[in-house]
């Protein structure tokens, strides 16, 4: 029996879809004649809710991309490297973790540093973006209102992962943490 190889199967998954979702906000734009800036498709947004940081952060990763592709993917094509690096890490994490290979398991020490910085790094970046954004009610009510079609919904679907992913790391740094003996709130007097 095979097993599944999540670094293989997540990635080309979210490829198709992504592409799928970036050539119906191709077939989407035009709705959005008219209203001015701030406005997205429900695609797009889609795409960038569930792809997450892969979608947001993909724009600091130069990807070459055909003019042709590129535009018939609403010009998000350059977005793909991003989101199937981001998905291919989620799924060599699982993999590495189902063989009993996680980076914890042969060095628990420096595996907790990493993992309580990246549990920091995505609380304060989450934490400090969420007030900026919405720190007023505006952008509550234009989410609220109108939550498939203005930018703030990518934001907030980008702030949730980053809290997300800020619990997933405190979570594995406090297990490492245990593992190697470190004294935990129930050892403290």
């Amino acid at each position: 029996m095979t097993r599944v190889r999540w670094r293989v199967v997540l990635p080309a998954g979210m490829l198709v879809a992504s592409a799928l979702l970036m050539l119906l906000a191709k077939k989407q734009q035009p709705m959005l004649w008219k209203m001015g800036t701030g406005w997205e498709v429900p695609a797009r947004i889609l795409n960038s809710i569930i792809n997450g940081p892969g979608f947001v952060l993909s724009t600091f990763i130069p990807a070459p991309m055909p003019g042709c592709v590129d535009s018939n993917l609403n010009y998000d094509g350059a977005r793909l490297l991003g989101i199937v690096l981001f998905w291919f890490l989620i799924g060599w994490s699982l993999d590495r973790r189902g063989t009993g290979q996680s980076l914890g398991s042969r060095h628990p020490i420096p595996a907790g540093i990493l993992f309580a910085f990246f549990a920091l790094a995505c609380g304060v970046c989450g934490i400090g973006l969420g007030i900026a954004i919405f720190g007023d009610a505006i952008s509550w009510t234009l989410v609220a209102r109108y939550p498939l079609r203005t930018r703030e919904s990518m934001t907030l679907g980008f702030i949730v992962w980053l809290l997300a992913l800020c619990a997933y790391f405190c979570r594995r740094a406090f297990i490492l943490a245990r593992a190697i003996g470190w004294p935990t709130h129930r050892g403290v007097r």
